[in-house]
């Protein structure tokens, strides 16, 4: 952690206190990793679930990577490369280093319009297991593109658990709204292609 920070950076963060604690709540309402309520899509090596208990859809993906924490650890915090990491980001521009605050902009399949959001990410320790919670907020940098549907509530988390020295369980949790044109009827199969292509991607990137 830098100890020392330049005026610039100071107003930044000052600037972002406002717009970031607010956003914050959404996270209130994820489900916990006790959470026994999840609408199966998908059991296998990657199980996919979703629920709609919540004023939101959360969606999870679960399965296990023959990694260390630390190596999976490496990788998800490499915000600026997530573009290179899953294969339907095509942008990932960091737009504040210290907040750690993300434009992150997706190509959709097929012939839906392409999504897009900025989101800070929260990192968190619970015991062994490490958190990265991730939320909407604004940034007066952020890339406007028309072909792009704007989601002002993407959120959602990492979970890594360990589970021995090469092992270790991965949970990610998003919130599924699509918005835009989507229809919801293909809510289910976008929320199952998303869940097996993000861990899929993940685990191909680290094992390489």
């Amino acid at each position: 952690m830098k100890l020392f920070l330049n005026s610039k950076k100071v107003i930044i963060a000052a600037f972002f206190i406002s717009l970031i604690f607010p956003s914050q709540e959404i996270l209130n309402n994820l489900p916990s990793i006790d959470y026994e309520k999840w609408k199966v899509l998908k059991e296998g090596n990657i199980s996919i679930r979703y629920t709609d208990e919540f004023n939101i859809p959360w969606c999870n993906a679960v399965a296990v990577y023959p990694n260390s924490i630390d190596q999976i650890y490496r990788v998800l915090k490499d915000l600026t490369n997530y573009k290179n990491i899953f294969e339907r980001v095509t942008h990932s521009i960091v737009l504040d280093e210290y907040n750690n605050i993300v434009y992150i902009k997706l190509d959709m399949p097929y012939f839906f319009a392409n999504r897009d959001y900025t989101v800070q990410y929260i990192e968190k320790k619970e015991g062994d297991n490490i958190i990265f919670q991730f939320h909407s907020v604004v940034h007066p940098e952020s890339p406007f593109y028309e072909d792009s549907v704007t989601l002002p509530r993407a959120s959602g988390q990492w979970m890594l658990i360990p589970l021995s020295e090469d092992r270790t369980q991965v949970y990610y949790t998003w919130n599924g709204e699509l918005l835009g044109s989507f229809p919801s009827v293909s809510l289910h199969t976008a929320w199952e292609e998303q869940g097996s292509e993000v861990l899929t991607w993940l685990y191909n990137y680290i094992n390489k």
